[in-house]
C-alpha cells in the first residue's frame, strides 16, 4: 500500500517553513535595494564634492610632508627654507575649502517657505476678521436707524432718505471709478 498524500501536520509545517524562507528572501532583497539606493546617493554627493566616489572621507591624506607609508620626506626643503615656504603657499592656494553639502537643505528651505506662507495667511485672516467686524458694525448701525419709528409706527424719513442718498453716492462713486 502506497501513501499518495502527505499528512496534514507535515504539510502545514512545510508550508510555514516555505513562507518563512520567502519572507527572509524578501527582507534580504529589500535591504539590498535600500543599501544600493543609499550607495548611489552617497556616490552622487561625493562626486558633487569633488572626491572619488569609492574613496570617501576615510582615505589617507598627505599631511605635513608625510607620504602614505608615514615616513617623513627629507629633501631639499630642509636645506632651503625659502623653497619650502613657497611650496607650502602653493599647496595652500591649491587647497580650497570645500563646504560640506547639507542633506537637509531642501527640507529646511521648504519648511522656511511654509512658515512664511503660514505667517502671511495668519495676517490675511486677521485683516479679513477686522474688515468683517467693521462691516458687521456698520450693518448693525444701519439696521438700527432703519428700524427707528415714530410714535404712530411710521419709519423715520430722515434715516430712510439718508440711506437712499448714501446708496446713490456709492453708485456714482462706483461709476466714476470705472
Amino acid at each position: 500500500r502506497r501513501n499518495a498524500a502527505i499528512s496534514l501536520n507535515s504539510f502545514s509545517s512545510k508550508k510555514g517553513h516555505d513562507r518563512a524562507l520567502q519572507e527572509y528572501k524578501k527582507r534580504k532583497d529589500q535591504k539590498f535595494q535600500k543599501n544600493a539606493a543609499l550607495l548611489r546617493e552617497y556616490q552622487r554627493a561625493m562626486k558633487q564634492e569633488g572626491y572619488d566616489a569609492g574613496k570617501g572621507a576615510s582615505r589617507k591624506r598627505d599631511r605635513d610632508g608625510e607620504d602614505r607609508s608615514g615616513n617623513a620626506e627629507k629633501s631639499a626643503a630642509d636645506d632651503n627654507s625659502e623653497e619650502a615656504e613657497n611650496h607650502q603657499k602653493s599647496v595652500e592656494s591649491t587647497r580650497k575649502k570645500r563646504h560640506k553639502s547639507d542633506p537637509l537643505y531642501q527640507a529646511r528651505k521648504q519648511a522656511e517657505i511654509r512658515k512664511q506662507q503660514q505667517l502671511e495667511d495668519i495676517s490675511e485672516r486677521k485683516g479679513n476678521q477686522q474688515n468683517e467686524g467693521k462691516k458687521q458694525h456698520l450693518r448693525k448701525v444701519r439696521a438700527k436707524k432703519m428700524m427707528q419709528r415714530t410714535k404712530r409706527g411710521q419709519p423715520l424719513m430722515k434715516n430712510v432718505i439718508g440711506d437712499l442718498l448714501g446708496k446713490i453716492r456709492g453708485d456714482i462713486a462706483d461709476e466714476g471709478d470705472c
